[in-house]
């Protein structure tokens, strides 16, 4: 989805002084303390970029109740989660930086033919000093403090997870709670830049830029698509259970209403509580599945756990070898036979009951069976009656454009798509898979 002229980025561009170097010493990131998947993408997507522009310290801080976060005040927020989420923040950051080797090592130069070369952190290069401030955590200072480090040159975040509320006297964010009082600066990063700045100044310190994050996910402006659920969230079954039930879901769905107590965990191991309305019957996912690394387990494992017992089925479209030719080293990627069969064996081992309920197909377009008119032959034996999409939210894009699509052109239902935040996607890629067989 095309960013916003409030998200394009300028790398290094001063709130007021225009273009500056892309790089800096010293970057100060401001991310959020999440309470969904779509603020955690959006903490990646910062995290990542403040990354790939500091050479020496990235200093992080993480706010505790700001616009999108879903807290609204301190009284929400635990040391629990506040020591939990600093530590996943190490591990972003880690991961981040096995992206920019990724990228780094798929260059013009490399596919030629030439030695392929890692990237600054396997070939010897130091790791940035990183230190991250929860806000609000005993002993550890408040973000003006960082703010004013004398090396310190760039701010890095996004307008619409910062809700930035500032003026020339005090330069601290202060949340939505402070949005209207009179007399204070409104806005995005650069208003808090501006802020900042006025500060430094008075300080005797230098400027800093702000630094926006070019494309902007995806995933992290979805919260308005009722047609989106990230199944990891703790309210996810709340825009689930506004679908309209069909089929044997809608008995299933009327009997939940008038029993509750009894079908929640009617027929479920361990009497886990899952709504009918949270299952479908008729799922699709669909992918590469080169190596079956973790992330594709992930995939399926949420794919298996949508699809209705007894009625339910589940459709694996797997990427056919002549779409792939594109991807970084292409040439050592298995054949489709093979990748169906490690599809296949995995689900059947995770899932045996399911055996006669799951097909495995080969995707030769965009869209697959999910996005075929209701007298195609592209997938003979296939009907269209799909009801749910699993998906990563790196491909979430692709999936809001296939409901358009079949909403405008197919004249079908849109799918429910059902959202996974992708773990650890350059630690964890089939493109580090391929690279170690070489």
């Amino acid at each position: 989805m095309p960013s916003s002229p409030s998200t394009t980025s300028r790398l290094g561009a001063h709130a007021d002084d225009g273009p500056t170097p892309d790089k800096h010493a010293h970057t100060l990131a401001i991310l959020t303390l999440p309470s969904t998947t779509s603020a955690r993408i959006a903490n990646e997507a910062i995290l990542s970029t403040a990354i790939s522009i500091t050479t020496r310290r990235l200093s992080v801080v993480l706010r505790t109740h700001t616009r999108d976060s879903g807290m609204d005040g301190d009284n929400d927020v635990t040391l629990t989660q506040l020591r939990r989420y600093a530590g996943e923040i190490y591990s972003m950051a880690w991961d981040a930086a096995l992206g920019l080797d990724e990228r780094e090592s798929v260059s013009e130069k490399n596919k030629s033919g030439d030695d392929i070369l890692a990237g600054p952190l396997t070939r010897g290069g130091t790791l940035l000093d990183l230190i991250v401030y929860p806000q609000n955590m005993p002993n550890t200072p408040p973000e003006g403090w960082i703010a004013n480090r004398p090396d310190l040159t760039c701010i890095c975040s996004h307008d619409s997870i910062t809700g930035w509320v500032t003026d020339v006297e005090y330069a601290g964010g202060k949340g939505k709670r402070f949005a209207k009082r009179e007399g204070e600066g409104k806005g995005g990063l650069d208003a808090h830049v501006r802020a900042v700045n006025a500060e430094r100044e008075r300080k005797g310190l230098g400027k800093v830029v702000a630094l926006h994050v070019d494309d902007w996910p995806d995933g992290a402006e979805v919260t308005g698509d009722p047609n989106v659920v990230f199944l990891e969230d703790e309210d996810a079954f709340d825009k689930i259970v506004k679908r309209k039930p069909r089929g044997n879901d809608a008995a299933a769905a009327a009997d939940t209403q008038r029993t509750p107590s009894k079908l929640s965990t009617a027929g479920l191991m361990g009497g886990t509580p899952i709504p009918p309305s949270s299952l479908y019957t008729s799922v699709a996912v669909g992918g590469t599945f080169d190596g079956m690394h973790y992330g594709h387990r992930k995939l399926l494992t949420l794919a298996v756990s949508s699809v209705q017992p007894i009625s339910g089925r589940l459709l694996i479209g797997v990427t056919k070898d002549e779409m792939l030719t594109h991807k970084a080293f292409a040439d050592r990627i298995p054949p489709l036979r093979q990748r169906i069969d490690g599809v296949l064996d995995f689900v059947g081992n995770l899932a045996p009951g399911m055996k006669n309920r799951v097909r495995c197909v080969p995707i030769g377009d965009e869209y697959g069976p999910p996005g075929q008119a209701g007298d195609s032959d592209a997938y003979p034996g296939l009907k269209n009656d799909f009801d749910a999409l699993v998906l990563s939210h790196e491909t979430l894009p692709t999936g809001r454009k296939l409901n358009r699509y079949r909403v405008e052109v197919l004249g079908l239902e849109p799918l429910k798509l059902l959202c996974t935040q992708r773990t650890e996607p350059h630690g964890m890629s089939s493109t580090a898979l391929r690279r170690m067989r070489r």
